[in-house]
């Protein structure tokens, strides 16, 4: 087996519009309701406490997703998104083309104008989210040089990527390592993520992820030259009924480039 997942794997089984359908309507019942109220309410924290700055971010594992970048767009003026694959970058695409065909991402955007006591502004949200993203490039973790010729940005922002990745935890310290090059020194590292899944279902397909721990992370992250700010976690529900994945609950890393 690869240290990595293989392109043609999420290629030929996994269909970004159907994951978007699936989980990302927000208030419809699925597992990642929790996830999107976890990891946005903590991308608001991060940025709102005024610690995070600086010019440049790079989300590594965009595509086809935007919640995480909705918080950072109020933030930073030149945002670079990234995938590993094409059909995710298209689908992405049509969102920031405004194409009819794209993903409704109104009701994660409109609970974010509300953290931010913003409410009704959906559309000038989506405008500045739009005009911030500069470039839309394909990205590989398992290379030394993740993006060729990219300067180092003041932030890297990953969310649901490196489990989706690295097939075991050593390549998972592989990417980490690999992803500092992008950074500049004493830039943040944002991060969030399932707990404790081997796997989510896109339809009739089981996708795979590396299931991780707290304790994992929190060495894998200052081994691989960042130091840790903050690790916090949100366990699955007793009473949640979800069965399209084995996940146990999830996480949020602030880290900065030592």
């Amino acid at each position: 087996m690869s240290d990595f997942t293989k392109a043609s794997e999420y290629e030929n089984l996994f269909d970004p519009r159907l994951y978007l359908e699936t989980y990302f309507h927000l208030g419809s019942g699925s597992l990642a309701d929790d996830f999107l109220r976890f990891t946005l309410s903590n991308f608001h924290k991060a940025f709102t406490s005024g610690s995070v700055k600086g010019t440049t971010l790079i989300d590594i594992g965009t595509a086809p997703s935007i919640y995480q970048l909705l918080s950072a767009c109020e933030y930073f003026e030149d945002i670079t998104v990234t995938w590993y694959t094409t059909r995710e970058l298209q689908e992405l695409q049509k969102w920031i083309n405004k194409d009819p065909g794209a993903f409704d991402w109104s009701s994660v955007v409109k609970h974010v104008c509300e953290l931010e006591g913003k409410s009704g502004m959906l559309k000038k949200k989506e405008k500045k989210l739009r005009e911030k993203i500069k470039q839309v490039l394909q990205c590989d973790v398992s290379k030394n040089n993740p993006l060729a010729k990219m300067q180092e940005a003041d932030c890297l922002i990953s969310t649901v990527c490196l489990e989706a990745a690295c097939r075991n935890q050593d390549s998972y310290k592989t990417a980490l390592k690999n992803l500092s090059t992008l950074l500049k020194p004493e830039g943040h590292l944002l991060m969030a993520g399932d707990l404790g899944a081997n796997y989510y279902e896109v339809g009739s397909n089981k996708v795979f992820s590396l299931s991780v721990n707290e304790a994992f992370l929190r060495n894998v992250v200052s081994e691989s030259g960042y130091c840790v700010r903050e690790l916090v976690s949100f366990g699955k529900p007793e009473d949640a009924g979800y069965e399209n994945s084995d996940y146990e609950g999830f996480y949020f890393i602030h880290a900065q480039k030592c």
